[in-house]
């Protein structure tokens, strides 16, 4: 699987929307920000037909250094989560 960069994203966006290429570049960069300052609030973002972000708390536990085999701590953190819609998994799933 190929891995698309945001500036490559935000390229795309560009050439489909008629959009200068460095006007792209700042709405992705508008659009994560504007995610981030939401999910940091505490709200879920939905986007019908897409799926939503939402801001999880992930409890601390123990786990082992891959290199060195020593058992180390992982605190407890906050992640964001990305939950699909059934029609984005519809989708994916019948190209």
């Amino acid at each position: 699987m190929e891995t698309v960069n945001k500036k490559e994203f935000a390229y795309k966006i560009a050439e489909q929307g008629g959009f200068y290429k460095k006007d792209a570049v700042k709405m992705v960069e508008l659009f994560w920000e504007t995610l981030m300052d939401y999910l940091s609030e505490g709200k879920k973002v939905n986007f019908y037909g897409l799926g939503h972000f939402e801001l999880k708390n992930v409890r601390g536990k123990t786990a082992r250094n891959p290199k060195t085999g020593e058992a180390c701590i992982v605190p407890e953190h906050k992640k964001v989560k990305f939950y699909s819609s059934e029609t984005l998994a519809d989708k994916i799933e019948n190209e």
